[in-house]
């Protein structure tokens, strides 16, 4: 049985930043597939930020400096709260069995594998995975990393 981690929103759980969902046909017949566990995770629902709440971004206050998740609005700071609710994902996942793939949502900067990374302006200056992307690839080096625009290649 292939198990996989799968962005929230993409199963057409409402959880994103305006309450909606991002249902992902082609993952969501994955659902049916007698071979496959579906594992869904939303980083920002875990974080208790709420649904809907605020947008957030990736930002690098200064070259060099770790990226943080901050509000668009810059009036929240949630890196601390989406981490640990990411690490307790990736604890649970490993104490389960672990993973073989995750499927994420692309440009989220919490599950995107390259998302829109802004300075303190909010500029966009380049990209950068999210929170729960970086550290899945960390925790998880052998497994299969794709996002909704290319979820079964």
């Amino acid at each position: 049985m292939k198990r996989y981690c799968v962005s929230a929103c993409l199963l057409g759980v409402p959880c994103r930043w305006k309450g909606d969902a991002k249902p992902c046909e082609a993952v969501q017949r994955l659902a049916d597939a007698p071979d496959v566990e579906l594992v869904p995770f939303c980083p920002e629902l875990a974080a208790d930020l709420g649904c809907p709440r605020p947008p957030i971004e990736l930002v690098r206050e200064a070259p060099g400096a770790p990226v943080r998740v901050l509000r668009v609005d810059r009036q929240g700071d949630a890196t601390d709260a989406l981490r640990a609710a990411c690490e307790a994902e990736a604890d649970e996942l490993a104490r389960t069995g672990g993973v073989d793939a995750f499927i994420l949502k692309s440009r989220s900067p919490s599950c995107g594998l390259s998302s829109p990374l802004h300075d303190p302006s909010g500029r966009e200056t380049g990209t950068a995975p999210g929170l729960w992307a970086a550290l899945a690839r960390e925790r998880f080096p052998a497994a299969s990393f794709r996002d909704e625009t290319d979820p079964l290649a």
